[in-house]
């Protein structure tokens, strides 16, 4: 048990239940003295009662707000104006999808630990979700996210005194198992956007040659694109913000360009602001099915993510030599790690990258390969 002082403010540190504890007192030595005094005496008495474990004073004992109560009527409404209307949407859909079912019956200050724990577990040995015709189990990666929402709710629950702490506060989430790279080859990009129906053609080569984003993308405008200069701007406004909340600039290549301007003339609605429509004039929302289809026509598998082809523009870019820092403005990443881990190289770069790493460190073998081919001839 000792006292310490960091910056302006004393604090006691003490173990108990074999659990170390750490406390903010207060400004003045005495008082952090004191206290730590109380505490090992209560200790002795087998009275101590942790912090997080004692009823707020601030929430009366007869109040008995149900978690359905506190979704709908505070964090859904706090959610939708804080996040974007994609993530408030996954939000959502896991509360109605999931939460709900097993905490229906309870209210906030009933929620323990132990329940979060055995949704947790029970969630992942039991839990079933379906695609097309088959029944597949839900991954640590799904559950994870079920469980990020749900520790975000009871967080919020104890910031705005609904209760003492949050239950789910020393839960821990899943290790997830990385999932294998998946880097489509220029071969098979190309299988693809000639295999795709010919309206979604530049939307893809969007993918393929910008390395836009998904959502940007289905609210990209005819606006956006400067044909003088040949560059596509991405920008964040106020009904659709980007990731990061910022526009941004991505010059247009030729192959690109000709692309929009076919699309621009063969398929644009005439009525819709957006590039890339449906016949109704509204922005796509899915395009799963086409795109699946397109890539069992190009014989690359019969699942294709847009996002993958990000993934491969990224790739491709730096493997070209391109520096990472211009990769990561065209990307949008604000840090450059994260266009790093995007960044997958193939088994071919790899190869050729060594090659020339050998050659660099033995300039004798090098000699000695262009000797033996000079004989040859």
């Amino acid at each position: 048990m000792a006292v310490y002082k960091r910056k302006s403010a004393w604090y006691i540190d003490f173990y108990y239940q074999g659990r170390r504890y750490r406390q903010r007192v207060g400004s003045r030595r005495k008082d952090a003295e004191e206290a730590l005094n109380r505490v090992r005496i209560q200790i002795a008495e087998g009275t101590y009662v942790p912090m997080r474990e004692r009823p707020d004073p601030l929430v009366p004992a007869t109040e008995a707000v149900s978690f359905i109560t506190f979704v709908e009527g505070e964090f859904l409404p706090w959610s939708e104006a804080q996040h974007s209307a994609n993530h408030h949407t996954r939000l959502k859909s896991i509360v109605n999808r999931h939460l709900k079912d097993i905490f229906a019956n309870s209210t906030l200050t009933a929620i323990t630990t132990k329940d979060v724990e055995d949704y947790k577990v029970r969630r992942l040995r039991r839990g079933r979700y379906r695609r097309g015709r088959r029944i597949y189990p839900v991954t640590e990666a799904t559950v994870n996210r079920e469980l990020c929402c749900l520790k975000v709710i009871l967080r919020k629950a104890e910031e705005w005194g609904f209760i003492p702490f949050s239950p789910a506060r020393t839960v821990r989430t899943f290790r997830e198992k990385p999932a294998e790279p998946v880097l489509l080859s220029a071969e098979e990009i190309a299988r693809l956007l000639e295999a795709v129906s010919a309206h979604l053609r530049a939307l893809l080569a969007c993918i393929v040659y910008a390395g836009v984003r998904k959502t940007e993308l289905f609210q990209l405008r005819w606006e956006d694109i400067n044909w003088g200069e040949q560059q596509l701007v991405v920008a964040s406004r106020r009904e659709q913000h980007t990731k990061n909340y910022e526009s941004r600039s991505i010059p247009i290549n030729d192959a690109l360009l000709e692309a929009l301007l076919h699309h621009r003339e063969h398929y644009a609605r005439s009525k819709s602001p957006f590039v890339f429509s449906n016949r109704q004039g509204c922005p796509y929302t899915d395009l799963r099915e086409p795109l699946n289809a397109a890539a069992k026509r190009a014989g690359i598998g019969e699942r294709v993510k847009l996002h993958q082809l990000r993934h491969a523009f990224c790739s491709h870019a730096l493997m070209a030599g391109i520096d990472a820092r211009t990769v990561q403005k065209w990307m949008g990443h604000k840090d450059l790690k994260t266009t790093l881990r995007y960044a997958h190289v193939s088994p071919d770069h790899e190869k050729a990258a060594i090659q020339n790493l050998s050659y660099v460190l033995d300039p004798a073998s090098r000699a000695g390969l262009i000797g033996e081919t000079a004989s040859s001839r």
